[in-house]
C-alpha cells in the first residue's frame, strides 16, 4: 500500500483547521473552499464567497459589529465539513466549482469609495458568470451590488427581498445610503423594473405608512407576514419567483437575518413573527434551484449573538442556496448529455 495517502474525510466530520486554507491570517476559508486572490481567477467557479465587512450609520442603539460577521461565518463553517444535506443528497462542495474572494476592502471613512469598491468587485463576479453569495454587513451594501448587476443586464434582473422592513426610507439622519435605504436606492436604478421586486415577510412596528405608500406608488409586489400566513410559503414563494422572473434573466436574492423569528436568530434585530430557521433553509435551497444570480445574507450582530447562533444560522442559509444551486447545475449538465446522446445517435434504417 502506498504510503502517505489519505483516506477521504467524511464530510460529517468537522474540519481541522490547519488542513483548510486561509483566506487571510488565521481565518480559514468558507467551506475549505479556494481562495481567489485575484478577481481574474473566477473564471471556471460556479460560485465564490465574499464578505462586504460594512457598519455605516446606525439605526438604532449602538453599533452593532456587523462587519465582523463575514470572518465569524468563515470560521463557523468550519464544522460543516463539505456541506452535505442529507435531506436532499447534496453535497456542495464535491457538487461545485466554489471560490473566496475574502473580504472586499472598506474606507470606514468613506462610504462611496467603499461601495465603488464592492460595485467594482461585484461586476467582474457577474460578467465571469459566477453566483456570489456575499456575507454583510449591514443591509446598505446589497445597493452597490445590484448596481453592479443591473449595470450589465439592464431591465433583466429581478429582485427577491425578504425582511421585516421595506429598508426604502429616503434617509436617514440626512444619510441616503443607511441601511434603512438600500431597497429604495436600488428601486431608483434606471436598469431596474421595480414592479420586478418583491417584498416578503414584511411585518412590525420598526416600518412606517411612507415606506408602505412608496412600495405602493413603485407598483413593487409585497407580500406580508400576515399575507405568507393566509396563503402559505410555498405559494408566495412560486408567486414571487414568477414575479421577479417574468422576462428577466434570473433574480438576486437579499436575505436580512430579521426575517427569522427572533427566537431562531438571537444575534440578528429584535423582530418577532417571521420565519422560522428551517422554512428559510428550505426557501432558499428552492430558489437556489431557479436562475438564482446572487445571494446576500445581511444584519447579524456578533456583539449580541449568544454562542454564535446567527452566525451559524447565515452558513446553514448559504448551505442551502448552494445545495439548491448544485440541483440545478446537475439538472443543467443531464440535459446537455441528454441531448447530446439524441443528436450523435445513429439514424435508423429504413
Amino acid at each position: 500500500m502506498a504510503k502517505n495517502v489519505k483516506p477521504p474525510r467524511e464530510s460529517m466530520a468537522p474540519s481541522v483547521v490547519s488542513l483548510v486554507p486561509t483566506i487571510y491570517g488565521n481565518i480559514p476559508s468558507f467551506l475549505g473552499a479556494r481562495p481567489v486572490r485575484d478577481l481574474r481567477e473566477l473564471q471556471g467557479l460556479d460560485a465564490v464567497v465574499a464578505g462586504l465587512p460594512w457598519e455605516g450609520t446606525n439605526t438604532w442603539g449602538s453599533f452593532s459589529g456587523c462587519e465582523q460577521t463575514p470572518k465569524a461565518c468563515r470560521a463557523a463553517s468550519v464544522r460543516y465539513g463539505s456541506g452535505y444535506l442529507p435531506e436532499y443528497d447534496v453535497e456542495v462542495m464535491s457538487s461545485l466549482k466554489v471560490g473566496d474572494l475574502g473580504d472586499l476592502p472598506t474606507q470606514p471613512n468613506d462610504v462611496n469609495k467603499t461601495f465603488s469598491g464592492f460595485e467594482k468587485a461585484a461586476a467582474a463576479v457577474f460578467a465571469a458568470g459566477v453566483v456570489p453569495v456575499f456575507f454583510g454587513g449591514d443591509h446598505s451594501v446589497t445597493y452597490p451590488i445590484l448596481k453592479a448587476l443591473s449595470a450589465t443586464r439592464p431591465g433583466r434582473i429581478g429582485v427577491i427581498h425578504f425582511d421585516s422592513h421595506f429598508d426604502n426610507s429616503e434617509e436617514y439622519g440626512g444619510d441616503t445610503l443607511a441601511r434603512s435605504c438600500p431597497l429604495r436606492r436600488i428601486a431608483e436604478l434606471p436598469e431596474i423594473d421595480a414592479r420586478k421586486m418583491v417584498h416578503i415577510g414584511i411585518r412590525g412596528p420598526r416600518n412606517s405608512p411612507s415606506q408602505m405608500r412608496y412600495a405602493r406608488e413603485r407598483g413593487i409586489p409585497l407580500f406580508t407576514m400576515a399575507e405568507v400566513r393566509r396563503q402559505g410559503l410555498a405559494k408566495v414563494l412560486a408567486r414571487a419567483q414568477e414575479i421577479a422572473g417574468d422576462g428577466t434573466d434570473g433574480y438576486y436574492v437579499t436575505v436580512c437575518s430579521d426575517i427569522i423569528d427572533h427566537a431562531f436568530n438571537p444575534g440578528g434585530p429584535l423582530d418577532f413573527g417571521g420565519l422560522t430557521a428551517g422554512e428559510m433553509c428550505d426557501t432558499l435551497f428552492t430558489l437556489g434551484q431557479g436562475p438564482m444570480l446572487g445571494l446576500d445574507l445581511v444584519e447579524v450582530y456578533p456583539l449580541a449573538d449568544l454562542h454564535e447562533a446567527s452566525v451559524h444560522l447565515l452558513v446553514w442559509l448559504a448551505i442551502y442556496g448552494l445545495a439548491g444551486l448544485a440541483v440545478r447545475r446537475r439538472a443543467g449538465s443531464q440535459r446537455k448529455r441528454g441531448k447530446a446522446r439524441r443528436t450523435t445517435r445513429a439514424p435508423s434504417r429504413g
